[in-house]
């Protein structure tokens, strides 16, 4: 172990890996000074040197230590949690004596199976960075933000961030340094302060070249300003959180590592006849991951990509076999960088070696796509990737290199990915292994473990072995141990938590008040009693996704950032595609509409591009449950048939339920929709529409294609600009099969009204269509033609040999109605020429229109409407619940929300709570987490309406907030927190000490006062409605879920008129008896509230268990109350039996509640901060010269 000189700065950490660290430290830290000279001193002593940042000094290690024993071992002692570890590594210090010069210094990394050089230096470094590093790594781990603080410092002072250097960042480095002089100042003790001048030593404060260019100017300038503001200086944690937002902000690419290599190709670039590489990548690398394709007509995928000029590419083949190498020399030389998940492209990408100004980044592909690396000898390695069949190969100079790059790309993957994995098998992680063997779960946090017992069938004797996300050599077993509910399709559990101290080979289990030792994780899990004597051990896997450890992925993603988009053309050129609903495509539920043909639900919805274009708008065509997949195929297969651009492109389908037809979308809907909307079209524009529609006609006719729907409601409006005399429609498909009926009688030739079905065979049928169609577009739909009966048809037929009366030539030019009348002629030979009909409207446009002046005004008395809005009717928003496609709420015309079905995080009486996300129309703002509460049902309720009414008037740092309330799609949006209170006492409960209860129980104190002094009674109060907010080191709780609230009357109660389920156990009795409830009665539930919490999530039940509700009752009434619970402290017993006085007005006021607690904790009362994200302080500005 560690021969650690360790600082104070420690975690509160009571198991035995703490301590067998300083038990194990047998040498003085005498000869542990910093500075280069006594390196030859440690050579001979054997020791390793680390250097720490925090000290500014050397920590010792057994040269038998591997580099992650050493990682570890840092870790423990700087009090970084277990969860961040992976962040860090250790890598040759500045002033070591390297063994490898010519390797730059930022690339000569150990990997964690490694064992180190006492002939070298170290230096533990964070090493990567996380997303929004100012904020998100404060909110992972506060002691890695001041770590990260000291690092930056010191890269700083030694002129080792090439991004902030002088000349040309003067002003920002001397800024830098006057900021560091006050947070030294501060953190002195008076007794240093007595002896030591910050202002005097300010020279060591600054990177040298800029002291001994302006040494003279810098020195006066830069002690003024400390004096200025020393007098009015935010405190130190403030002072740091801006020192690494200002670092952070002009250093991007600070700890981004980026390594040189030689390939034999770039992606996406053909090579040179003869060439031993792959040609190129898939589709999925530069555009999207569908790529699978429907029709082999037409062009492939044209998108342009960055390419390099292919004379340059490798010549000469190669087997890759050991022995044959490949010469190196006619590779391509490339600079090699991970680009992170919150960049606009991210994954991994190559660049030609040139000048930074003309480097062009080509993805070679994302970081989850690369499932292995292997070595082929000292300098090379192949990269596995998804969608590289031959894989990737990359010829480093030196073998230190090609290590610091897979020990690179390994750990990022375990961060953003798949932690359970080793990427490299040469090179394996000695920890994952351990882990492998044990069965066990990484520092995954208790709900992760939760959420995977209920996936994996939350039978009783499941359980978990996870490792504690807090402290070292902690473990805990998450365990169902008894049965809830057996008469259901799935058994209900309890699951505890019971924490395990790791001593050598041995396990000590906390369990019923006693410790216990035992041989194996098996043991363990046996020895807890349960009410099943089988035990299911769920082993980790490299497909978990635990937030905890996944720190490389950015908690909200930037929107993308680009005003480029696919054009028309690119697109029309596309095959189709199969889609993957989980990750190309969103849906829009405010848009859905039901299909004429009862049997697709159609709806907007946008394709996902993951490449930097613009999302496409789509329309998209469910198939319903009970629809035949064949047919659905059948139409998908004939529509992806056709190539012209008068026809709505299918883009693609899915092949998954619920089955969807990925069409183009119509920004202005069905044209007969338009039409009655827009009645004034002009002449122009209407000549316009009908010249696409005859040329599609003629695409029909001369591919020999039955239509079967051409109609005004299955044209759809693509474009639309009145000054330009544009107005385009596009037929879409006819839809699923389904029979004509009396209603399409206008569409079909009157010689098959006895016999409607068989008009489907004839292809003269849809001209006939095509002539009423004209006849629709011309009369502006202002009938609807479906509400005719086939005998006024044929009675206007024998009338003047017409199915319809006459257009006034006003509406429609005679030489346009003799186009319809030759439309629905007998003689086939009449019925459609497109040469006749663009003469026809030629001739109009040159006669007609320059003296063409539109009516006065077109009267309108309905439109065929062919989709029919879902109303209340169906049973809810989504009619394809399973499904687990994105959906878009558009909430105001700045910002929408987007989220998926399969993140369900709540459920209530009335509505279910998912996790999504805010989108907003400025592309520099940052998504944003959030909560959003969905009613179960389509009637909106009075109580919902009142529960949002409630919200949009609460601000308190103790209660949830209310962002937006999306009325169409009767939802609720909040703040996102990431813990229910209930669940967190179940699984933090080994961890849980009584001042951190304590705090809690002032928290919700706090807001409940805050809620009582609005005249708000919750009426709900209990562990499940109450969330943790996981903010930096401190937690805190807010009070959620108002759907019961009230405003109390002018006597201060409300009088409930309805007997709905009632959580009785949290109920006063005045409230359950005769429903009358006040803020005493919410008094009562805070203090069950608090048996829960002292209870660490106990069901709140008398002893012995009531019988029935009667029994609880009538209990309660005779003086009995909840039993205290184990180890709870004196004065909150006391406290709960204040709430649960039989006299409502005699229990205490939530004011008086704040104060109980505050004079015990014997601290002034402070409201928990909103963040820790702070704008810069305009009291620190860069000094000048």
């Amino acid at each position: 172990m560690a021969l650690a000189s360790g600082g104070d700065d420690r975690m509160d950490d009571s198991s035995s890996g703490r301590t067998s660290l300083a038990d194990s430290a047998s040498l003085t830290n005498s000869s542990m000074r910093s500075g280069a000279s006594s390196q030859s001193m440690h050579a001979i002593d054997g020791t390793i040197r680390v250097f720490n940042y925090m000290t500014n000094d050397y920590e010792r290690f057994f040269a038998t230590m591997l580099c992650e024993e050493i990682c570890n071992a840092m870790c423990r002692v700087l009090g970084i949690a277990p969860n961040a570890q992976l962040l860090y590594g250790i890598r040759e210090h500045a002033t070591s004596r390297r063994s490898s010069p010519l390797v730059r210094l930022d690339l000569t990394w150990s990997l964690p199976g490694e064992r180190l050089s006492c002939q070298l230096i170290y230096c533990f470094r964070m090493r990567f960075r996380v997303p929004e590093l100012d904020s998100q790594l404060e909110q992972i781990d506060g002691r890695s933000h001041k770590f990260l603080y000291a690092q930056m410092r010191y890269d700083m002072r030694n002129e080792q961030i090439p991004e902030i250097r002088y000349p040309e960042h003067k002003d920002d480095t001397t800024g830098l340094a006057v900021m560091d002089m006050l947070i030294d100042d501060q953190e002195q003790t008076p007794d240093q302060q007595a002896v030591r001048s910050i202002e005097k030593l300010y020279k060591m404060y600054l990177p040298p070249s800029l002291w001994r260019a302006h040494s003279f100017f810098v020195g006066s300038k830069i002690r003024e300003v400390f004096r200025n503001l020393k007098a009015n200086s935010p405190n130190v944690e403030r002072l740091k959180w801006h020192y690494v937002h200002q670092i952070a902000h002009l250093a991007p690419t600070y700890m981004t590592e980026q390594f040189t290599c030689t390939v034999q190709y770039l992606p996406n670039e053909e090579m040179p006849r003869g060439g031993g590489g792959p040609i190129g990548t898939s589709l999925a690398h530069s555009v999207s991951n569908s790529t699978s394709t429907l029709a082999t007509s037409g062009s492939t995928n044209t998108l342009s990509t960055l390419t390099g000029n292919p004379s340059q590419g490798a010549s000469g083949g190669g087997s890759g076999k050991k022995g044959k190498r490949r010469s190196t020399s006619t590779g391509i030389d490339v600079y090699v960088r991970v680009f992170p998940h919150d960049s606009l492209e991210p994954g991994l990408k190559v660049a030609r070696v040139t000048s930074e100004a003309t480097l062009k980044w080509i993805l070679v592909g994302g970081v989850e796509g690369i499932f292995m690396i292997s070595k082929i000898n000292d300098t090379d390695v192949r990269l596995e990737i998804v969608g590289l069949p031959k894989g990737y190969e990359m010829h480093f100079q030196t073998e230190k290199e090609m290590k610091s790059f897979i020990s690179y790309l390994g750990i990022y993957i375990r961060l953003s990915c798949k932690w359970m994995q080793d990427l490299c098998h040469s090179y394996r992680t000695p920890s994952l292994e351990e882990l492998s063997s044990l069965h066990c779960h990484g520092p995954i946090g208790g709900a992760y473990s939760l959420m995977k017992l209920h996936e994996n069938g939350d039978k009783c004797g499941s359980y978990i072995v996870r490792e504690c996300d807090r402290e070292y050599n902690i473990y805990y077993i998450d365990i169902n141990t008894k049965i809830i509910a057996k008469k259901t399709d799935q058994e209900r559990c309890k699951t505890e938590t019971f924490r395990i101290v790791r001593k050598e080979s041995q396990w000590k289990l906390s369990y019923n008040n006693a410790e216990h030792v035992l041989n194996s994780l098996h043991e363990v899990a046996h020895f807890i009693q349960a009410d099943s004597p089988d035990r299911y051990r769920i082993p980790a896997s490299k497909y978990d996704k635990p937030p905890l450890l996944l720190l490389l992925l950015p908690k909200n993603l930037k929107a993308k950032k680009t005003d480029l988009q696919l054009s028309e053309a690119e697109l029309q050129r596309r095959n189709p595609q199969i889609f993957n609903p989980k990750t190309d495509l969103q849906w829009y539920p405010d848009s859905i509409s039901l299909s004429d043909d009862g049997m697709m639900f159609t709806m907007r919805g946008d394709w996902i591009q993951q490449s930097p274009v613009k999302d496409v708008s789509v329309t998209m065509k469910m198939l319903k449950s009970d629809g035949n997949f064949m047919e659905f195929f059948r139409l998908a297969q004939t529509w992806s048939l056709i190539q012209s651009p008068q026809f709505l492109k299918l883009y693609g389908l899915t092949l998954a339920d619920p089955y969807t037809m990925v069409m183009e979308y119509s920004r202005y809907g069905p044209l007969n929709k338009f039409l009655h909307s827009v009645p004034h079209v002009s002449l122009n524009c209407l000549l316009d529409l009908m010249h696409g529609l005859v040329r599609g006609m003629h695409y029909l006719q001369d591919n020999k294609i039955i239509h079967n729907y051409i109609r005004c409601s299955n044209l759809y409006v693509t474009k639309y600009d009145p000054s330009s005399f544009v107005l385009d429609a596009k037929i879409s498909d006819p839809g699923y099969p389904r029979p004509y009926r009396e209603s399409d009688s206008p569409w079909i030739p009157t010689k098959y009204y006895r016999n409607l079905q068989a008009a489907k065979l004839d292809q003269t049928t849809q001209l006939w269509a095509f002539a009423t169609t004209i006849y629709e577009i011309f009369s502006r739909c202002t009938t609807d033609l479906r509400t005719l009966r086939q005998e006024q048809l044929l009675r206007q037929r024998n009338i003047d040999g017409n199915i319809l009366r006459t257009l006034d030539p006003d509406l429609c030019p005679t030489l346009m109605f003799e186009t319809i009348m030759d439309g629905w002629s007998d003689d086939e030979e009449k019925q459609f020429s497109h040469h006749d009909i663009f003469s026809r409207l030629n001739r109009i446009k040159e006669e007609i229109l320059p003296n063409y002046m539109p009516p006065p005004e077109i009267a309108t008395n309905g439109t065929g409407d062919e989709e029919v809005e879902i109303s209340g009717d169906l049973p809810c928003h989504n009619p394809f619940p399973g499904s687990h496609m994105l959906m878009v709420i558009p909430l105001t015309s700045e910002c929408r929300v987007i989220y998926n079905m399969a993140n369900m995080i709540g459920q209530g009486h009335y509505g279910t709570v998912y996790k999504g996300h805010l989108e907003f129309n400025d592309k520099d703002q940052a998504r944003e987490q959030v909560a959003i509460k969905m009613l179960n049902t389509m009637q909106v309720s009075t109580d919902f309406h009142r529960e949002i009414g409630i919200m949009r008037t609460l601000d308190h740092p103790n209660v949830v907030k209310f962002k937006y309330w999306a009325e169409r799609s009767h939802c609720i949006i909040m703040e996102y927190l990431s813990g229910s209170f209930e669940t967190y006492l179940r699984f933090e409960a080994p961890n849980l000490k009584d001042p951190r209860l304590v705090g809690f129980a002032l928290d919700i104190a706090q807001g409940m006062k805050y809620l009582s002094g609005m005249g708000l009674i919750h009426r709900d109060l209990a562990a499940r409605n109450i969330l943790v907010d996981h903010n930096g080191d401190r937690d805190c709780v807010k009070i959620s879920d108002f759907g019961l609230a009230q405003f109390a009357n002018s006597d201060g109660y409300y009088y409930a008129t309805s007997r709905r389920d009632i959580p009785i156990k949290w109920y006063s009795p005045e409230a359950i008896s005769t429903c009358r409830f006040s803020s005493y009665s919410d008094v009562w539930s805070y203090g069950v509230t608090l048996f829960e919490m002292f209870s660490r999530g106990e069901v709140p039940n008398l002893v012995p268990m009531q019988t029935s509700q009667e029994d609880f009752l009538n209990r309660l009434e005779s003086g009995e109350r909840l039993n205290r619970p184990t180890s709870c402290p004196d004065f909150m017993y006391d406290l709960m039996l204040l709430c649960w006085h039989a006299t409502p007005r005699s229990r205490p006021s939530f004011a008086t509640i704040v104060d109980i607690i505050t004079r015990e904790m014997a601290t002034k009362v402070s409201h928990p901060a909103d963040g820790h994200q702070s704008p810069p302080n305009p009291n620190l500005p860069a000094v000048a010269e």
